[in-house]
């Protein structure tokens, strides 16, 4: 006869715990209790820890560890779980078995963030007892356990085989086992059977040991999303902060004093405006997709921010004026023109209809815009959101520096703190480029135009600069849960998606962002990459990163320098000389083509070579590392390849080339191809572009020092200068790769 198993036995109904009362305060139960902000009881299904002292970077919802997603039978243990695990000296005090005794030994005091996500582990792990109805708790049950605790819900990814990490399975079983030793505190054996989980064995056991290199990978995604935003400082940056500045500067202090004034004020104040603008006025698009009158940012002017005060007022006007005005969607009170840029289809356009103080146009893009910034410093100094949460609100020192040969060049240096694993914020430098000097002085024109003190840190003591304020458009209030700094952490993909969407549905940019699915993780990691890829990269990924103890230098070089230099010293070094000779041997080919002050030395450089650059056999590697051997001063850099003596370098180089400080062209080393010089004009036109007075002065003098190269030129678009580049490069990597020059 079968056996009859009961589904939920009757213990498994909810009982009342045996440690704790329901009315119970975490205020007086957990460590740094007393700084929460409200009243939380034992019995809540939602603990809101907002206040205590460890939230550095978190608020609202983040602060919360949420029971009610978790079956109520489970509920008190799990409770008494977080509880435990944040005070594990209440179970001396609660509890008399050998378990409780011991577990202030072997349970450490965690922090409410890491008791978070615990609880959300676990709760996955329930959610999966829950749903394959596992009732006895035996040999097999755990034994199926293993393989379910790391299958994904989505059915589509179960029947592709795919699984979720092992760290995501020992974490879930870790919180399944601490969960099974509440019950053996509490007096619950009948919650998840008496022998122990897994038959006892530990997790790494389970689903093996932790890895020593990290799971996550660089990600292309990152440098789309910085492509974007680089261009949205190379291009509208400016424009939007000049609306913000004209706005600021145009918005009543004082407010009407009755409600009648504000109808008579916003009657005048639309009344103008139609006059300036041939009887039209603001109107923006309401839920039902007609016109009506843009009540919310004309009142606004006015000193008003109450929406239905707005309104009200908004509609009174209409009722006056009735047919007299033609609302209009790009109508703006701002007489600050948007600039126009070129479009995918040609020709030019404004890159939006206007830039009006509503939540889906300036507010908008004023928020968008410190995101940018943000996100941009992450991407490119590579500093985390702790690190962003602290950079002082004047950050960057500017030097001037002369070159050999009597020209200048500026060095931006960028102030912040070293924040992790940290008992306080360090201070640490950082070179950044001319860009994050523009960012930086954008942002505080931001600042200056709304008007407000900036705050200080309390990590720090120094005012910072990511202030909530920042991104608060004029007048108005931050949302009221909202931390005093802002953070990229879980938000910052849907910003960066919204202006890209937007920029490319009018034509203006070539791609959205839509499918771009990345991570702070990815940005950070992706960021190390791209500086260990160059020229002396491990140490420029250990500036930017930060690294500055053995053990994270060690993770890193595991992550990031292994994966992008699978080759040992030697085989680099073979590499090398085989690319030196490479490029010699396309100058003797192409050598009609080449310009350059370094033509001199070129032909020298050929002389000494002939017989080797004009046997007719195959170039083989070996054959091109000879060369290279014998010409080890040959080296491409950015815009020139440098055939480097020291006489007469202008980049005053120790012992090699400083293309930091290369002047193309110009050099008596320097030899330019046809794909150089097509760099080095497409750089010229996009430093003149730029609305950055250095760059322009730097456009200049790329102009004065290659004037030919700007009338080779002339009659080129950026687009064609894009495709000379790129099909060099392609043809140059496939002739490597067929071992041929």
């Amino acid at each position: 006869m079968a056996e009859v198993v009961p589904l939920f036995p009757i213990d498994w109904v909810r009982s009342a715990s045996l440690l704790f009362r329901d009315d119970e305060r975490l205020n007086d139960l957990i460590p740094g209790g007393e700084d929460l902000d409200r009243i939380v009881l034992f019995s809540d299904d939602v603990w809101d820890l907002a206040g205590h002292r460890t939230w550095k970077d978190k608020a609202g919802a983040m602060t919360r560890i949420p029971f009610a997603g978790i079956e109520e039978r489970w509920r008190d243990a799990t409770k008494e779980m977080a509880l435990l695990q944040m005070n594990p000296a209440l179970a001396v005090d609660r509890a008399d078995n050998p378990m409780a005794q011991t577990w202030p030994n072997v349970q450490e005091p965690i922090l409410p963030v890491t008791a978070q996500g615990n609880i959300k582990m676990l709760g996955h792990g329930l959610a999966i007892i829950d749903q394959q109805h596992i009732t006895r708790f035996d040999s097999d049950d755990w034994a199926r356990l293993v393989v379910l605790l790391v299958q994904p819900r989505s059915v589509k990814e179960k029947q592709a085989g795919s699984t979720l990490s092992n760290a995501t399975g020992r974490g879930r079983a870790q919180q399944l086992i601490t969960l099974w030793q509440m019950t053996q505190i509490a007096g619950r054996p009948g919650l998840l059977g008496d022998a122990p989980p897994f038959d006892g064995r530990e997790t790494v056991e389970l689903f093996g040991g932790r890895t020593k290199s990290n799971a996550v990978r660089p990600h292309e995604g990152v440098g789309h999303a910085l492509g974007f935003v680089a261009w949205v400082f190379d291009h509208i940056a400016e424009d939007i902060v000049s609306h913000i500045e004209w706005w600021a500067q145009n918005t009543s202090t004082e407010p009407p004093l009755s409600r009648q004034d504000t109808f008579e004020a916003m009657l005048d104040l639309t009344a103008r405006i139609a006059q300036e603008n041939d009887g039209k006025v603001p109107g923006s698009r309401n839920v039902n997709g007609g016109i009506t009158l843009a009540h919310a940012p004309l009142a606004r002017l006015l000193g008003v921010y109450d929406a239905d005060e707005a309104f009200l007022a908004g509609r009174w006007t209409m009722s006056q004026l009735r047919d007299t005005v033609q609302l209009s969607t790009t109508v703006s009170p701002c007489p600050v023109p948007v600039i126009e840029l070129p479009t995918r289809a040609g020709g030019l356009a404004p890159w939006t209809e206007r830039l009006i103080a509503s939540k889906e146009s300036l507010d908008a893009w004023q928020r968008r815009l410190v995101y940018y910034a943000m996100y941009y410093l992450a991407a490119t100094v590579m500093l985390r959101d702790s690190q962003l949460s602290v950079l002082p609100f004047d950050p960057l020192s500017t030097q001037e520096f002369t070159r050999p040969d009597g020209s200048t060049y500026i060095k931006h240096t960028l102030s912040a703190y070293k924040t992790k694993n940290r008992h306080a914020d360090v201070p640490t430098t950082v070179v950044v480029n001319g860009r994050v000097a523009r960012i930086i002085a954008l942002l505080h024109r931001m600042q200056r135009a709304l008007g407000y003190e900036p705050r200080r840190s309390d990590a720090t003591g120094v005012p910072y600069l990511f202030d909530q304020l920042l991104a608060t458009p004029l007048g108005k209030r931050h949302h009221g849960m909202a931390r005093d700094g802002l953070y990229l952490d879980l938000g910052f993909l849907k910003i960066l998606k919204e202006g890209a969407r937007e920029l490319f549905d009018r034509g203006i940019t070539k791609r959205s962002l839509d499918d771009v699915d990345i991570s702070m993780r990815h940005v950070r990691i992706t960021s190390a990459q791209a500086y260990a890829v160059r020229e002396h990269g491990q140490a420029l990924a250990a500036a930017f990163g930060q690294w500055d103890t053995v053990a994270v230098a060690r993770g890193y070089v595991g992550d990031v320098y292994k994966l992008i230099t699978p080759i040992d010293p030697d085989e680099a070094a073979d590499l090398a000389q085989q690319d030196a000779g490479r490029r010699l041997h396309r100058a003797f080919t192409h050598r009609s083509t080449l310009t350059g002050k370094g033509q001199a030395r070129l032909d020298q450089t050929i002389e000494a070579n002939r017989p080797a650059l004009s046997n007719p056999q195959p170039l083989t590697p070996a054959r091109l590392k000879t060369l290279g051997k014998r010409n080890r001063n040959i080296e491409q850099g950015p815009l020139t390849l440098c055939l480097y003596q020291a006489e007469g370098a202008l980049c005053g180089g120790k012992g090699k080339p400083d293309f930091r400080l290369c002047l193309p062209g110009q050099c008596r080393n320097s030899i330019m191809s046809r794909a150089d010089r097509a760099r080095y004009e497409l750089m010229r036109r996009q430093h003149r572009t730029l609305k950055s007075d250095v760059l322009r002065r730097a456009a200049d003098k790329m102009n004065d020092a290659n004037p030919d190269i700007a009338a080779e030129f002339a009659d080129t678009s950026d687009d064609v200068l894009h495709d000379i580049i790129t099909e060099h490069i392609d043809e140059y990597i496939r002739a490597a790769l067929e071992d041929r020059a």
